[in-house]
Order: C-alpha cells, then sequence, then structure tokens
C-alpha cells in the first residue's frame, strides 16, 4: 500500500538528486601511474576532484550509498503515513432512496454505487458499516453489519422507491447516531451543494448519475363532481431538445384514448378527459425511456362519501346560513333518522349520544361581545385548515372558561372547542362547540364560513370507514378507517408478496412507498389505493452528476488506521551513513598501502 505523506513539499528534497548526479558527472578522474619516486612529483597545488569537462558518469559504490541517503532524508522528512487494510472506525452510509436512483438500468446509478461498496468494503474492511435511506424522511435501515458480506446483503432493502431524497437530513442523523468517531459515505446521483459543506476529514460523497433526458408523467388526478368523471393528466418533457411520445389511456383492457404528442424543451401538456359513466381503474402510459417509473399513472374511481346531516337550530339566521353552506358542499345528505353529523343550538342534545355520533354545538350567550381579533388558530386541526377570519368581526361571550379543548381563540377567549367522548377503540363521538351571537357577527357572510361547514363535513368524512384517499403520490400516507377494531389485516402491494400486518385500533397508516395498485383485505371488507411517482424534480434527470468528493483523513484517522514510519527510514538512514563511513575509511586505508608499496 502506498505511503500517505503529511508534508509532501518536503519532496522538493528531491531536487538533490540531480545535483548529486552532476557532481560525479563533473568529477575529475586520474590514472593510476606507477614511478620510481615521488621526489620530482612534488607539486604545491593540490588536485581537485572537480573539473569542467563532462564525463561518462560511474556509480561508484559511495555514489549508491549518498543517493540512498537522500532519498531517505527527503521521505523521512515527508512524514509519511502507512494504511493498514482493517478499519477501527464504523461506516455509516447513506444511500439515496429516491426513484432517479433507477435511471438507466442496468448501468443505474443505484448499481454502479452498490458494486463501489462492495470492492471499497473489500479494500478496507471498516469496524461496522450502517446504513440510513434518504428519502422523503429519513430511515435507519437493518442493524449495523460487522462483515462486509452481511452489509452487502442489507442493500436489498434499497428499493430507491421515494418521490425525493433528503441528503441532508439524512446526512445529519448519520453524525448524530455515529458520533466523533464514524466515518460518513454518501452514495447518490447527484453533486454536494458544495466541497466545503463536506466538512474535512470525515464525509466523502460519492455520486454515479448521469445527464439524460427525459419524458414524464408529472401529474394525474381523478375526480367526480356533479355527475361527471373527469381525469387530468400532464407530461412534460424534461429535455434539452424536442421529444415526442404516445399516450395511451386504457380501462379494463379498453383504449379510451391514444394520442402522439410532440413537446418542445421543458414544455408541458396538459389533457383533461371526461371518463364514460362507471369507469373502474385506469391506467396511463407513455413510450418507455431511461426512467420507467414516471412513465405510467393509475387512478381508481374518487366518490366522497355522503354524510347524513341533521340541523335543529332555533335560530333562524343560522340555519339558513348553515343549510346553504351544506348544499353548496354537496357532501350533505338533510334527513332527521340516524344522522352522522347533528347541527344544533340546544343543551339537551349533546347528552343523547345514541342519535348522533358526532355533534356540532352551536352556543349564543346573552353576554356577549364582538371580537375583530387578534385570533389564534391550532393550525395542525382539520377544521381550522385554509380559514384566515381577516376582517371578521366574531360575536361571543365573555368568558374564559368554556368546555372542551380550544382550537380557535380570540385572545384569551374560546370560540371554537372539540371533545371527545369513547375510545379509539369504538366509534368516538365529537363534540365541537361553537360559540357565535349571529347578531354580532360577521362570519355568516364571509368566504370562511363556507370553508368551516366544508372542513367539517371533510373531517367527519375521514372518520368513516374507508380511505381518506384512493389516489397518492409516491411518498404521501394514506390513512384506512376500519368499521370495527381488528387485530390484523393484509395488504397486497404491486411488487412483492402479500403482508400481513398488525392493526392497533379502527386507524391503520400505510405509507405509499411503491408504485401501483394496493389491495387491503380487512376481513369481508376491500379496499384499494393507487400510488404514481409524480415529481418533475425528480424526473429531471439533467441535474444529475458524477464525481466523487470529500475525505476520511483527520487527526482520528490518522491515530487509528495510520502508522508513522519515519522513524524505520531514519534508521536505516543512520544504517547507511555508518556504512558511508566504512567504505571511504577503507577507500583511503586501501590507498595509504598502495602508495607505500609503490615508494
Amino acid at each position: 500500500m502506498l505511503p500517505m505523506f503529511l508534508y509532501p513539499l518536503a519532496l522538493i528534497g528531491l531536487l538533490g538528486v540531480p545535483a548529486l548526479v552532476a557532481i560525479y558527472l563533473f568529477r575529475n578522474r586520474f590514472r593510476r601511474q606507477v614511478v620510481s619516486s615521488l621526489m620530482l612529483w612534488i607539486d604545491p597545488r593540490e588536485s581537485r576532484e572537480g573539473g569542467r569537462r563532462l564525463r561518462q558518469l560511474q556509480t561508484p559504490l559511495l555514489f549508491l550509498l549518498e543517493l540512498l541517503v537522500l532519498l531517505l532524508l527527503v521521505f523521512a522528512a515527508a512524514d509519511p503515513y502507512l494504511h493498514w487494510q482493517t478499519s477501527s472506525r464504523p461506516l455509516i452510509v447513506v444511500l439515496d432512496d429516491s426513484y432517479s436512483m433507477l435511471a438507466g438500468d442496468p448501468n443505474s446509478p443505484r448499481r454502479l454505487a452498490e458494486q463501489a461498496l462492495a470492492d471499497e468494503l473489500r479494500r478496507v474492511a471498516p469496524h461496522s458499516v450502517r446504513f440510513l435511506l434518504a428519502g422523503d424522511r429519513p430511515q435507519v435501515l437493518g442493524e449495523p453489519a460487522r462483515t462486509p458480506s452481511e452489509a452487502m446483503a442489507q442493500l436489498a432493502g434499497w428499493h430507491c422507491r421515494s418521490s425525493t431524497a433528503r441528503l441532508d437530513e439524512t446526512l445529519a442523523l448519520a453524525a448524530e447516531l455515529g458520533g466523533d468517531l464514524s466515518l460518513l459515505l454518501v452514495l447518490t446521483d447527484q453533486s454536494p451543494p458544495s466541497e466545503e459543506s463536506l466538512g474535512k476529514g470525515r464525509v466523502q460523497w460519492w455520486a454515479f448519475g448521469k445527464s439524460r433526458g427525459n419524458l414524464a408523467i408529472v401529474n394525474a388526478a381523478r375526480s367526480e363532481r356533479e355527475g361527471l368523471d373527469r381525469c387530468l393528466l400532464e407530461i412534460q418533457n424534461l429535455s434539452d431538445a424536442a421529444r415526442s411520445c404516445t399516450l395511451v389511456v386504457q380501462s379494463a383492457g379498453r383504449e379510451l384514448r391514444k394520442s402522439v404528442l410532440n413537446l418542445a424543451s421543458e414544455e408541458k401538456q396538459r389533457l383533461i378527459l371526461q371518463l364514460p359513466a362507471e369507469t373502474g381503474e385506469i391506467r396511463a402510459r407513455i413510450d418507455e425511456d431511461e426512467l420507467p417509473l414516471d412513465n405510467q399513472a393509475v387512478l381508481l374511481p374518487t366518490r366522497l362519501p355522503t354524510i347524513r346531516v341533521a340541523v335543529r337550530l332555533s335560530d333562524r339566521r343560522l340555519g339558513e346560513s348553515l343549510e346553504k353552506a351544506l348544499q353548496a358542499t354537496r357532501l350533505a345528505q338533510l334527513q332527521t333518522e340516524r344522522p352522522q353529523l347533528l347541527f344544533t343550538d340546544h343543551v339537551e342534545e349533546v347528552g343523547r349520544s345514541a342519535s348522533a355520533p358526532w355533534m356540532v354545538q352551536f352556543v349564543s350567550e346573552k353576554e356577549a361581545t364582538a371580537y375583530s381579533g387578534p385570533f389564534i388558530f391550532d393550525r395542525s386541526h382539520a377544521l381550522l385548515e385554509g380559514i384566515g377570519l381577516q376582517g371578521v368581526i366574531w360575536g361571543a361571550g365573555k368568558s374564559e372558561r368554556f368546555d372542551g379543548t380550544p382550537l380557535l381563540m380570540a385572545g384569551n377567549i374560546p370560540l371554537i372547542t372539540e371533545s371527545e367522548q369513547g375510545s379509539s377503540e369504538t366509534a368516538a363521538r365529537r363534540i365541537v362547540r361553537v360559540r357565535l351571537r349571529p347578531d354580532l357577527s360577521t362570519l355568516l357572510g364571509s368566504p370562511d364560513w363556507p370553508i368551516l361547514i366544508w372542513n367539517l363535513l371533510t373531517w367527519r368524512a375521514a372518520a368513516l370507514p374507508g380511505l381518506n384517499r384512493v389516489n397518492v403520490r409516491l411518498g404521501d400516507t394514506v390513512t384506512l378507517q376500519l368499521a370495527e377494531p381488528r387485530d390484523s389485516l393484509r395488504l397486497i402491494a404491486p411488487d412483492g408478496p402479500p403482508r400481513d400486518l398488525a392493526v392497533r385500533g379502527r386507524q391503520v397508516v400505510f405509507r405509499a412507498d411503491s408504485v401501483g395498485r394496493h389491495d387491503v383485505q380487512a376481513g369481508s371488507a376491500q379496499y384499494a389505493f393507487a400510488v404514481n411517482a409524480l415529481n418533475s424534480d425528480e424526473s429531471d434527470l439533467r441535474k444529475a452528476g458524477e464525481g466523487r468528493w470529500g475525505d476520511w483523513l483527520d487527526q482520528t484517522t490518522l491515530r487509528l488506521e495510520y502508522q508513522p514510519i519515519s522513524w524505520i527510514l531514519l534508521l536505516l538512514l543512520l544504517v547507511l551513513v555508518l556504512l558511508h563511513l566504512l567504505v571511504m575509511v577503507r577507500g583511503r586505508s586501501d590507498r595509504a598501502s598502495s602508495s607505500a608499496t609503490g615508494g
């Protein structure tokens, strides 16, 4: 293994080698002459070994010794270190789990990165290897592996099915998990933000991407409104040159649309299709290219459930405004028997749990005032999504005490609260209390009023048995509300065998980590949702790059993995100097003996 020099500038001393050679090239040489006496040869001038004529280089033993001494002296001054074959530091590998890593298969960045990692582990085996997946969220992949074979076996869980790669967050997590002793390696298809961002001596960044053009389905949606089933598709040319493709839309093996699209560079074409009645699952696809994952889309019918709503309000003005807002949502079915959501302003209705599992109680207090703000929102709650109350005056009571958990407040006065009766394992009953004096408020005439009613209905619909969404993007989550508690259910994904998942209570959350149709079996109930790779930034392969940045050379690495060898060179230097002295002394003795014999 080649040594590593801490002070490579000391190698400038190698310029002394040609100087040494020059000395021996211009050195005077004398032939030995045997004479009877030296009395007539006496000359006060001493002969000089140096000369002016360039002669053929002779390599006596002294020259070789002096050359070796010079080389050892220069290399020792450069402070060389040798790296051992095994490492005593753990290695944490950050894996780019975005689907752009699959481009160009079989020579995809993922496969090239896997081969490079295998070569590195064979070259220098670390103390341990741990993998982190950089996808839509950082994720640990298995336990630390102690051998290279164990580490490579864990890469079977590296599927590259995320819609984005949060490399910075995952790298920060890797540094926190590994501590100061670990080495960090990033395997991706893109260049680092900057080489300075990697720090010095701890992080290496390996990119295996290749800039390519790509055509992709970047948006796909389906909705049913007013009895019409519509589908929206967007296809974009993520290339530097114009390209064309064929779009095919099918349902149950029947072709619904076939179009040839000609797209300029960066151009995006939008198509809106009105589907025939009772159309089931549809599949859209374009021609195959470098990245197959974004060339297809699966869309299932989206039918929002209708909520059975009962309105029992004594305030006529409030009742009329509420009924208009309910009709505008097209999600409510007004009926008095077995309602799923009850709007009331009667206190006695709150105690009747059998008539309405969910209830919205309007409270109109005599002692009230008008509030213009500031309003404090619980923005994490679905009930207040999209509500701003700009310019709205809200009339309500003055007391700071009100039943339930505050969701909306005017200063320290609760305006909307929520409470829950029952448990998550049963059909929990929600009670929303709204403090409102319509005669002191402008809320009923503002855009926030129908938004509030829409949020109430969609929030109630999300608690009904079924999926909250049936068409989702890769990396999103899907929530399934079960009709009754279960211990397990079966998930059938498009890219693997069926899996039995444990269930706690009546709600299950799935992460959409594979593209295609997913089926869920919960006893006799059947559910389905579709996942599509719809991210133009991830499908744009032109930003991909290749190269290696960073190093693993710091004080900790030097202390644990490198061994200095300067002392060995100095010992050899000392031996050569002693040998040089012995050769010189012996040479003088031989010349003295020859002179005495000649005399």
